[in-house]
């Protein structure tokens, strides 16, 4: 899933992530890195949840990415 593709995902966003093993997060947009600046060639993003400081990830773990607010 390709993050740059999601509108209205941007700093500062809650979002809801989906993982492909059924794992669900929640939790603040707090970073993103492009495919060209990322060592594995994948867009990455940073959540801050209420469980866990930061959650970084990339494109290849995620099933579906919802805006909450």
């Amino acid at each position: 899933m390709r993050f740059s593709k999601i509108p209205q995902l941007d700093y500062g966003k809650k979002i809801k992530v989906t993982f492909i093993d059924g794992q669900v997060l929640i939790g603040i947009v707090n970073g993103f890195t492009a495919r060209g600046d990322s060592e594995n060639n994948l867009e990455e993003l940073t959540i801050k949840t209420d469980q866990y400081p930061y959650v970084g990830f990339n494109e290849s773990e995620v099933k579906k990415i919802e805006i909450i607010d």
